[in-house]
């Protein structure tokens, strides 16, 4: 089954009043708090294997709604699981995180929570409760808190079943429901709704298994409302009111739910796997009719411009961001040599501490002083600062890969995780992320290349695409060979990087250091050759292509009477990176590809060619990729040529199978080697 990311976020569509089905009547069997000897035996399921190492028994979710004090509604979400450890690696999923929102005097109430853990000993069933001042709080940001706990008593074999209420004002956004999970399958996963009618929410729906029970129906709910009035004097006068009003219900089930298998080439699992997501689009305004929340980007846009968080700061007179400004930059007579200037300042002086969060944490004086913050902390104050010298810039919100699609047709806030800055000037567009140090102005990182990106401005917001098909890694390599007497061959290798090759290349280098960089690479060659004299040009300078260079030594027996060797060496494809038979999923790479691999080796004295590979050609597709190897001998040398063309980075299931060939007839012929008989 082909499943398009066009379709996975364009599946939106109102719950309301017009769904009347039917509410399905069948129930999970099991019952929170209730474990039996019989329930440690699971039943036969097409989604266990021996490779399981836990089993969702029941996961069942459910939001309503009931009023507040603050004159409105807020939503109930309530959330119970029971899961089977098979074995150790299963362990992970008996540490429980549950994240909540907090804003200003508001937070989300966590309440009812309750953990066990079963384990059967000498045929009877032993409970293990959690305890209370076993939950931590870990603060994730200004607006959230996770709370955290470990399930007691784990042991291979063991059940643990856990239950919690969350009640919440900011109804905004609905709680997910994921149905599916990249650690284990489950037999049974459910999420029921109910929303007083007054409300529209969108929905978005992912995912390729089919619903064991997909129902909606009409009911009624009551709902008591109070307020209280700040003018009545110490403590307030509390006036409220009970609504009856009709509501939306729906309930989801799918049964034998597998797991989320990660293969190479998925930009994100969050893209494909089984889940409900909900953002609120309008209101009933009490007089007729219906008042829209961010049901379209116009609306999104000026209330972002607004936000003390997002774009207040940006308009704001910040004498201390001004002055900084120009001392970052005063030196630079040209618009865009200033524009460098500041964002050569931001790169070098600020950390990013957090990559998925586009707004500000605090207040960028916090910012300055701390010199680290979110990724919306540094590319917000990069755009605040540019602005400073009157350059024309503007943040761009948008989704990585990691995190998964974005909707253009539809504002869902929730999906967009990264902030970066555009610059216009002199009529050309730079994108800039001041937060790799790493990358050049006007480069980003493989993951903004995720389609859909928002520009957000007083004057002309609107949509970029930032695609990975829109990037080529160019990289070419050489490598020269010279024979010597007695069998033995030494050389140069040299291999220069295009971005995004060169960005890969010093963020490695970053992560482990030069020294380890080089190990690796020894490590690839193996015990038989040397490389020396190591280095990398342009390392240090994001603007230049790198280009890695060693010379290499053979470690060859003296007058061998063959010698075996593979022109590709360590640079050959190994493996096939598409190993399954069949595949569910796009393949979508980080970016398009153009190598090229030169060969030439002087034969080394006393020796002839015994064996060479033959010459050989393929196309993927037509016109969508091409691989070439071609080798010659001229005189007293043997030259070869490899290149490999991918004209797109994204593919679909259904050319999987093309591709994977493709990628076979490149292993199969880059392990061939040249054999060299001693005369």
């Amino acid at each position: 089954m082909n499943v398009s990311k066009w379709i996975l976020v364009s599946l939106c569509l109102f719950l309301d009043l017009r769904q009347n089905y039917l509410y399905g009547q069948e129930k999970s069997k099991v019952q929170y708090g209730k474990v039996a000897p019989s329930d440690f035996t699971l039943p036969a399921s097409s989604v266990i294997d021996t490779n399981t190492n836990a089993v969702v028994i029941a996961d069942i979710g459910e939001t309503h709604f009931t009023g507040n004090d603050k004159g409105y509604f807020s939503y109930v979400f309530k959330r119970q699981i029971r899961l089977k450890i098979i074995n150790k690696k299963g362990f992970r999923l008996g540490t429980v995180k549950i994240p909540l929102r907090s804003r200003d005097d508001d937070a989300e109430k966590l309440d009812k929570l309750e953990a066990t853990t079963y384990n059967l000993e000498d045929g009877k069933v032993v409970e293990s409760k959690l305890e209370k001042k076993e939950v931590f709080d870990d603060r994730l940001s200004r607006t959230y808190l996770e709370k955290k706990f470990t399930m007691p008593a784990l042991k291979e074999g063991s059940i643990i079943e856990y239950t919690y209420t969350i009640t919440s004002n900011f109804i905004a956004f609905l709680p997910p429901w994921r149905f599916q999970s990249e650690d284990c399958p489950a037999l049974w996963s459910e999420y029921d709704v109910e929303i007083p009618a007054t409300y529209n929410y969108i929905m978005s729906r992912r995912g390729i298994h089919n619903y064991y029970i997909d129902k909606g129906g009409e009911g009624s709910g009551s709902y008591r409302i109070t307020e209280k009035d700040p003018n009545a004097g110490l403590g307030g006068v509390e006036h409220g009111t009970t609504l009856t009003a009709m509501t939306v219900k729906h309930r989801w089930v799918i049964k034998d739910v597998p797991v989320f298998h990660i293969e190479n080439y998925i930009s994100s699992p969050e893209n494909y796997i089984d889940k409900l997501e909900f953002q609120l689009a309008q209101m009933n305004n009490g007089r007729g009719g219906w008042d829209d929340f961010r049901n379209n980007w116009k609306k999104v846009n000026e209330e972002l411009l607004r936000l003390q968080d997002f774009g207040g700061p940006l308009r704001d007179d910040n004498n201390i961001l001004g002055s900084l400004a120009y001392e970052t930059s005063g030196k630079a007579a040209d618009p865009l040599e200033q524009a460098r200037a500041i964002y050569s300042y931001v790169t070098s002086h600020f950390t990013c501490t957090n990559y998925n969060y586009p707004f500000i944490s605090t207040n960028l004086d916090d910012v300055l002083r701390k010199r680290n913050g979110t990724v919306g902390d540094i590319n917000l104050l990069l755009v605040a600062l540019l602005r400073k010298r009157s350059i024309i810039a503007d943040p761009v919100l948008l989704s990585t890969r990691a995190h998964g699609f974005a909707a253009s047709n539809y504002p869902v806030l929730d999906r967009y995780n990264y902030v970066i800055a555009r610059v216009s000037l002199s009529g050309k567009v730079y994108y800039l992320d001041a937060c790799h140090s790493q990358l050049g102005f006007g480069q980003l990182s493989l993951n903004c290349y995720n389609g859909s990106a928002r520009i957000i401005s007083e004057k002309d917001s609107g949509f970029v695409h930032l695609d990975a098909d829109s990037l080529r890694e160019k990289k070419t390599t050489m490598v020269l060979l010279t024979g010597k007497a007695g069998g033995g061959l030494e050389g140069s290798y040299q291999s220069t990087h295009d971005f995004p090759g060169s960005y890969n290349v010093r963020e490695r280098v970053s992560e482990i250091g030069l020294k380890a960089y080089f190990k690796n690479i020894q490590a690839e060659y193996g015990d038989e050759v040397e490389i020396s004299n190591t280095g990398i040009d342009s390392l240090d300078n994001p603007q230049m292509p790198v280009k890695v260079y060693y010379d290499l030594t053979f470690k060859q027996l003296d007058n061998p009477s063959l010698i075996y060797l593979n022109p590709l060496f360590a640079d050959a494809l190994h493996e096939n990176p598409f190993k399954a038979l069949e595949r569910k999923y796009p393949v979508e790479m980080p970016f398009a590809m153009e190598h090229s691999y030169i060969f030439n080796m002087e034969i080394p004295p006393g020796y002839k060619i015994d064996e060479l590979p033959k010459s050989a050609r393929v196309a993927l597709n037509g016109k969508e990729g091409i691989y070439e190897y071609l080798i010659a001998v001229e005189g007293n040398s043997i030259q070869m040529r490899t290149h490999i063309r991918l004209e797109q980075a994204d593919f679909t299931a259904e050319d999987y199978q093309t591709l994977r060939d493709f990628f076979a007839f490149i292993v199969k012929k880059e392990s061939e080697q040249i054999v060299l008989k001693k005369q």
